[in-house]
């Protein structure tokens, strides 16, 4: 299985972090979607990143995807559970991480910009909803601890990015009991292994 990535991507990294925690091997080749289009458009239309190429040519896209496909065919820990009320949790729990990336996202390409061309309502917008997102998981905090989860490892990936290219606010300052969590969930081999690289 190959996977096409960028170290920087919180998104790819999330894939990475999943398969080692499922102990499933990949190649890794590294891809700048925006300077390489010519080699991740033919085999994902939305010219994205992360992207799995498997089996004979099959291709599967979009983190969550690719994260729900490596806990199905991995030997590691079960990460999502797989019916019932405790899936629906996790998935929520997945949609609040994801949309904190999304909007994190957003901020670095708006202060990529110069200063004069910065949108402050987008900037405010996406801002507020990382810290509503942050409080909201911090409180359900104990809902997210235990074992390995695909909440766990989205969670831990959202604040590495959060650190990496948007460190000049201390975004779980606020949150003793998350910042403690992070502290810990960090020193994991898998996520040593893919810390972001620029």
């Amino acid at each position: 299985m190959k996977l096409l990535f960028s170290h920087a991507s919180p998104y790819a990294r999330k894939c990475r972090v999943t398969a080692i925690e499922k102990g499933i091997q990949l190649e890794e080749i590294q891809v700048n979607p925006m300077e390489e289009p010519e080699k991740l458009n033919h085999i994902n239309p939305l010219g994205k990143i992360p992207c799995l190429v498997y089996g004979e040519g099959k291709t599967l896209f979009d983190s969550p995807v690719i994260c729900a496909y490596f806990d199905e065919i991995g030997d590691g820990p079960q990460l999502m559970p797989k019916e019932g009320a405790a899936h629906w949790a996790m998935r929520r729990h997945e949609a609040i991480i994801d949309g904190i990336l999304d909007s994190a996202l957003g901020l670095v390409h708006e202060f990529r910009k110069p200063e004069e061309k910065h949108f402050d309502l987008w900037i405010n917008r996406w801002g507020c909803a990382i810290d509503r997102s942050l409080s909201q998981l911090n409180n359900e905090l104990d809902q997210i601890e235990g074992d390995i989860s695909t909440a766990q490892i989205g969670l831990g990936t959202a604040i590495g990015y959060l650190q990496f290219r948007l460190g000049k606010k201390h975004w779980i300052g606020p949150y003793p009991e998350l910042s403690a969590w992070y502290e810990s969930f960090a020193q994991r081999p898998s996520m040593q292994q893919t810390n972001p690289q620029t």
